[in-house]
């Protein structure tokens, strides 16, 4: 793989500092990165189709319904990101 010059300094900075035991495994970090970028787009995209056939179904919540839906999410979300 041929990169600028400024990545490639990048990536030996990252090999320097110990992040990666070497430039191929720094590269296949990004590639993991980006597969999982796009894994995230496919699923938000999904999540909006699916929320706008509802609304237009008229399957809406209440502001109070959604507010509790969120409160939960996010209470659950810090519960699982706790160190």
């Amino acid at each position: 793989v041929k990169l600028p010059p400024p990545l490639e300094d990048f990536l030996r900075r990252k090999v320097a500092d110990g992040k990666f035991p070497s430039v191929e495994e720094a590269l296949c970090e990004g590639v993991r990165l980006l597969e999982r970028q796009e894994r995230w787009q496919a699923e938000v995209r999904e999540k909006i189709d699916t929320g706008w056939s509802q609304a237009k179904a008229g399957q809406l919540r209440t502001p109070q319904e959604a507010s509790q839906t969120l409160a939960l999410r996010k209470r659950a979300w810090k519960a699982g990101h706790r160190g």
